[in-house]
């Protein structure tokens, strides 16, 4: 079974890059919110720019990886000392060598992280639809939810939040995650139901769907709207909504399909969504039995 949703520790991928530099700032309001503690990690990769470094200069490579992973280990020292200052969180930095999003996984896994915050620089072309950028791995793969961020925002909190309902059967296991998040920033939930039909039936079916989630809503006593977009391309659709609407965050489930092409919707959100994206990964198990769970 999933464990409740309550963040009380915060893990944040960083890299000392101008997304990273608004993730921290992100996690940073969210630990005073809900007194939680920060957990910075740099991840250096051995087979980055330092190869060619130490070649060029006949050095070993150890010798600048050790050269950089001790100018990160002081920044970051500097970096927590300050938080830790101004907000009296407890906040702890680690430098490690490693595969970036088999590193970011792991630690939250041993840190037992409850949620991670990341900037993403988007992807596009071959590396979106075959690869895919460390940040939606990091999405697919990790133990705990995933909210990534890029430079498009202009406020940090989330005021408005939106919540997709579609016709999977593990759809409306985030419910949890978004009614938690908007308890404590005091949000507007925005239910956003997604489908494409047009038969009687069906539309009969998953209006049920989405009053069960409202009426969970009304029950934690949190404001909310409720929208349906039908129609064939629903990932451009909910990201054209979340910016009508002026939303900060969107709360969605990964679409797990296995494979080098891992869900399209997910991942397109994740990559092009100008909002933060809350990602949070299926339960296991039969999904019949809980779907309905929340």
């Amino acid at each position: 079974m999933r464990r409740p949703f309550h963040i009380k520790k915060i893990l944040i991928p960083y890299d000392f890059s101008e997304t990273a530099a608004l993730a921290l700032e992100h996690a940073t309001f969210m630990g005073k919110l809900m007194k939680a503690e920060l957990d910075l990690l740099y991840v250096m990769e051995s087979h980055s720019f330092v190869s060619a470094i130490s070649s060029a200069f006949s050095k070993t490579k150890s010798e600048y990886e050790d050269r950089i992973e001790s100018s990160a280990g002081d920044k970051f020292s500097t970096i927590a000392t300050k938080i830790h200052h101004d907000t009296g969180m407890p906040v702890h930095s680690h430098v490690t060598k490693g595969k970036i999003y088999k590193t970011i996984t792991e630690t939250a896994d041993k840190l037992h992280s409850d949620v991670i915050i990341m900037g993403t620089h988007g992807a596009s072309g071959f590396q979106e639809h075959v690869i895919g950028s460390n940040a939606y791995k990091v999405v697919s793969s990790a133990p705990c939810p995933v909210i990534t961020v890029q430079t498009h925002i202009t406020k940090i909190g989330f005021h408005d939040i939106v919540l997709p309902i579609d016709n999977s059967p593990t759809s409306r296991q985030k419910v949890t995650a978004a009614i938690e998040m908007a308890k404590y920033y005091k949000s507007v939930i925005h239910i956003a139901g997604l489908i494409n039909s047009s038969n009687e039936e069906t539309l009969r079916k998953f209006d049920v769907k989405v009053s069960q989630v409202k009426h969970f809503i009304e029950e934690h006593e949190i404001a909310y709207t409720v929208k349906v977009l039908n129609g064939e391309h629903l990932s451009t659709m909910l990201m054209d909504y979340a910016t009508q609407i002026n939303a900060d965050l969107m709360v969605i489930m990964t679409d797990q399909e296995g494979g080098l092409f891992m869900g399209s919707g997910a991942q397109k959100i994740v990559n092009h969504s100008k909002i933060p994206v809350m990602s949070v990964r299926p339960q296991e198990g039969d999904p019949e039995k809980i779907s309905i769970g929340y």
